[in-house]
């Protein structure tokens, strides 16, 4: 398995293909929510709620989620102070997913940081391309993925 440093900076794709299987496991019911800007629309973040983390984002009118990886509220922006601010919570035709509008109070929404040690606006800062060729160690690191590397996006780091 990949250290969070090459999950997060790496250009190796590592997608964890059983993240659903441990959401599953989860000690709550949980759903995805979609975080995005309500301004530019922008995804920021998906994550997992459940009952309670919805509750407590419609009475705070913050993005309060549920980490499934520790079986706990998330008041996203407790710790980092990248606080998302609730416009509106809407929810998909078939009931099973969330979405939550916000309004980020600072520039960050990621809990990962930029070579300039800011936040990142989002999640969603490296793109998928072709590589071309692979060397051995990234093709034992991920063979489904053979030829494909990650690329940090220009917009990305330059959007701070």
């Amino acid at each position: 398995m990949a250290s969070h440093e090459e999950l997060e900076e790496g250009k190796i794709l590592n997608l964890d293909w059983e993240k659903l299987k441990k959401v599953s496991l989860c000690e709550s019911p949980v759903i995805p929510v979609a975080v995005q800007s309500a301004d530019s629309k922008e995804v920021l973040i998906v994550a997992f709620a459940n009952e309670q983390a919805l509750m407590e984002t419609l009475h705070r009118r913050v993005c309060v989620l549920w980490s499934t990886s520790r079986n706990q509220l998330w008041i996203k922006g407790s710790t980092s102070g990248d606080v998302l601010d609730l416009v509106e919570v809407r929810v998909n035709c078939e009931q099973n997913s969330l979405l939550y509008l916000v309004r980020p109070r600072t520039t960050g929404a990621c809990h990962t940081k930029g070579p300039d040690g800011v936040s990142r606006p989002s999640c969603y800062y490296r793109r998928i391309a072709d590589s071309g060729q692979q060397n051995e160690a990234e093709e034992a690191a991920s063979p489904s993925s053979k030829f494909l590397a990650l690329e940090h996006c220009a917009d990305a780091a330059s959007s701070h």
